[in-house]
C-alpha cells in the first residue's frame, strides 16, 4: 500500500527477490530495482539495508551490460544508492538494531552492514576507474576490523599502480599493497559472514605479490624509511599548515594517498612526458602551453586550499579593513559578512573554476573538434556529454582515467531536478547524489549558483537553525495555499493572498543560506574532489601516451620537450 513503511521482514523479502533476479540473470532486474526507489522503511537502519539491496541490484545490471554499454547509468545508480545507505546509517547511533521475530529478538550488527556497504561502494567506484576515491571507503571497513577491506584495497591499488608514473609514489603504493596483503593473510584476520568464500579466493590470488615485492624491494621489507625524512619548514605556521594538509591527504602527491609523513609534504604532481611534432611556427612559450596550464591549475588548487585553511583558523567575526568603510545592514537573519566568510567564498570560486579549466585542458589536449563543441561552451558539464550520452570524441578514446573524470563530473552535474508542473517524472532519469552528502551534488550546484549569480549567506550553526525556522507557522506557504483553496477566487481576500504568495515565492529564492559548519564540509569535499580530478587528468595523459600504437605517424619525427623550472 502507498506510503506504508517497510518492516525488516519486508526488506528481507525484497532482498531475497533481488537475489533471485541476479542469480537467474532475469531481464526484469532493472525494472525491479526501479520499483524499490521510493519505498520508505520503519527506521534508518532498515532504509540503509534497502538501499544496499537496490545498489547491489544495479551493480548486477551493470555487470551484464558493461561490455556493450559501459556508460549506462546502472553503475552510477549503484554508487548512488550505497551512498544513500551510508547517509541513512549516519542517523543510527546504536551498535545493534534489534528485530522482533515472535517471542525472539534478533540483533543486526551496525558494523557488519556499514563495513559491507563501504567495501561494495569502493568496489563500484573502482568499476568507474575511480581508484583514488575508493581508498577512503576501504579504510572505513578496515577500521572496523574487516580484513576483506585489506584484500580489496590491495586489489584496487595493484590496478591503480599500473599507470602511476611517479617512481616515489609507485614505491609507496607498492609498499602499501604489500602491507595490506600481509594483514589480510594473518591467521586472525576475518571478514563478515557471507563474504568468507570471496575473501579466501582473493587472498589466494594476491599471495603471489609478496615474493614480487620482496625480490624488487628487498631493503624495504621491514620499513619504507619515510620516517627518516625531515621537512625544512619556514616557521611554525608553515609546519602546522603542512601537517593539516598531510593529515587530510590533500597534497598533490600520489604518495600522500597512502602515507601522511613528512616525506609526502610536497605538491609534486606534474604532467608526464609526452611527445609532439617539431613545429617551427610555435614560440617556445606555446610549446609549453600544456605544462604552463597544468602549473596554473596546481597554483589555483594550492591557493584555494591555503585560503580555506587560513579561514578555518580565524574567528568568525574577525575585523578587517576591507569592509571598515561602510555601515553594514542588519538583515535580521544572522548572516555574517566577514573576512573569514569571504575567504570561504574565494576558495569556492577557485575550486569551481578549476573544474571548468580541467575541462578546457582536456578540450585542447585531446583535440576536440569545434564542430562537436565550441571552445566558448567548454565546461566540466559539457566536455564529456552530448544529448545525455558520451560525446563522440570521448567514445573513441578508451582511457580509464578520462572515464574516471566522466563519472566524477556526473557526480556534480547529474542531479535530480523537480518535474515541471503537469510533467510525469521519468523513472529512468539519473539519480546520483541529489539526496546524499557525498558530495551532495544538488547543494554544490545551489551554492555555486548562489555564489555566482544570486546571494549566498553564511551564518553560524545556531543562527542557521534560527534563520530557517518560521516563527508563525500560519504564514508558511503550505498553510497559505490551503487557506487560499477555501476562498472565492473573485474575493479581495483571495487576490490579496495570491499576491502575498507570489511575493513570498519571489523573495524566498533570493538567497541561499548555509551554516559555517556546512560550508566548511562542502569546501573540504570540493578540495578532495579537485585533487582527484587533477590526478586523473595527469594519469589520463600518461595512459594516452603509453598506449599510442608504435606505428602511428612513424614517418614523423617526434621529440619530448624538456620542461624548464624556476
Amino acid at each position: 500500500m502507498e506510503g506504508k513503511l517497510l518492516s525488516h521482514k519486508s526488506v528481507e523479502r525484497i532482498s531475497q527477490k533481488m537475489d533471485e533476479y541476479i542469480d537467474t540473470n532475469n531481464a526484469g532486474l532493472e525494472k525491479y530495482c526501479r520499483m524499490q526507489h521510493d519505498k520508505k522503511c520503519e527506521s534508518p537502519f532498515l532504509a540503509a539495508q534497502l538501499y544496499y539491496v537496490i545498489g547491489t541490484g544495479y551493480s548486477a545490471v551493470h555487470s551484464n551490460r558493461v561490455q556493450a554499454d559501459w556508460y549506462s547509468p546502472s553503475i552510477g545508480n549503484a554508487v548512488y544508492f550505497l551512498r544513500k545507505a551510508l547517509h541513512e546509517l549516519k542517523k543510527f547511533k546504536d551498535e545493534y538494531y534489534e528485530v522482533k521475530h515472535g517471542s525472539a529478538t534478533v540483533s543486526l550488527s551496525y558494523a557488519e552492514l556499514y563495513s559491507r556497504i563501504n567495501i561494495n561502494l569502493a568496489n563500484y567506484l573502482t568499476e568507474q576507474s575511480r581508484h583514488i576515491e575508493a581508498l577512503e571507503f576501504y579504510d572505513r571497513a578496515i577500521a572496523l576490523k574487516n580484513a576483506f577491506g585489506h584484500a580489496t584495497k590491495a586489489r584496487c591499488l595493484i590496478k591503480f599502480n599500473e599507470d602511476v608514473y611517479d617512481e616515489n609514489a609507485h614505491f609507496f603504493l607498492s609498499k602499501k599493497i604489500y602491507n595490506s596483503i600481509q594483514e589480510a593473510l594473518k591467521p586472525e584476520s576475518t571478514t563478515i559472514e557471507g563474504d568468507e568464500e570471496q575473501f579466501v579466493a582473493l587472498k589466494k590470488r594476491l599471495e603471489s605479490y609478496l615474493p614480487y615485492f620482496e625480490d624488487r624491494y628487498a631493503e624495504y621489507i621491514d620499513s619504507d624509511h619515510s620516517d627518516t625524512h625531515q621537512e625544512h619548514f619556514r616557521n611554525g605556521k608553515h609546519k602546522s599548515y603542512c601537517n593539516w594538509v598531510g593529515k587530510n591527504r590533500i597534497f598533490l602527491n600520489m604518495s600522500n594517498l597512502v602515507i601522511i609523513k613528512e616525506y609526502a609534504y610536497e605538491d609534486c604532481l606534474s604532467l608526464p612526458s609526452f611527445s609532439g611534432e617539431i613545429n617551427s611556427l610555435l614560440l617556445a612559450s606555446e610549446e609549453l602551453s600544456f605544462h604552463a596550464h597544468f602549473d596554473e591549475l596546481k597554483d589555483t588548487y594550492c591557493y584555494a586550499r591555503y585560503t580555506y585553511y587560513t579561514a578555518l583558523n580565524m574567528p568568525i567575526d574577525t575585523d578587517h579593513v576591507y569592509n571598515s568603510s561602510y555601515k553594514k545592514v542588519n538583515s535580521l537573519d544572522y548572516s555574517i559578512n566577514s573576512f573569514k566568510t569571504n575567504q570561504y567564498k574565494t576558495a569556492l570560486r577557485c575550486l569551481y573554476s578549476l573544474l571548468d579549466k580541467i575541462a578546457y585542458f582536456i578540450y585542447k589536449f585531446f583535440e576536440v573538434s569545434a564542430d562537436e563543441l565550441e571552445e566558448h561552451e567548454v565546461t566540466i558539464r559539457t566536455i564529456f556529454i552530448t544529448n545525455k550520452k558520451p560525446a563522440a570524441w570521448f567514445s573513441l578514446i578508451k582511457n580509464p582515467f578520462l572515464s574516471a573524470l566522466y563519472f566524477l563530473s556526473k557526480d556534480i552535474n547529474d542531479v535530480k531536478r523537480p518535474s515541471k508542473r503537469g510533467q510525469i517524472q521519468n523513472s529512468d532519469e539519473p539519480l546520483y547524489l541529489s539526496e546524499t552528502t557525498f558530495p551532495a551534488a544538488n547543494h554544490i550546484n545551489q551554492i555555486r549558483n548562489a555564489l555566482e549569480h544570486k546571494s549566498l549567506k553564511i551564518v553560524d550553526g545556531f543562527a542557521y537553525e534560527m534563520s530557517i525556522e518560521n516563527y508563525n507557522s500560519s504564514f508558511t506557504l503550505d498553510k497559505a495555499h490551503k487557506k487560499r483553496a477555501g476562498l472565492d477566487e473573485s474575493s479581495d481576500a483571495y487576490q490579496k493572498l495570491t499576491r502575498n504568495i507570489d511575493e513570498k515565492n519571489r523573495l524566498k529564492s533570493f538567497h541561499l543560506t548555509v551554516s559555517v559548519d556546512h560550508i566548511e564540509e562542502q569546501i573540504l569535499e570540493l578540495i578532495k574532489l579537485s585533487r582527484n580530478a587533477l590526478m586523473y587528468l595527469a594519469l589520463s595523459i600518461q595512459y594516452h601516451e603509453s598506449h599510442k600504437p608504435a606505428d602511428v605517424d612513424s614517418e614523423k619525427i617526434r621529440l619530448e620537450r624538456e620542461v624548464p623550472y624556476l
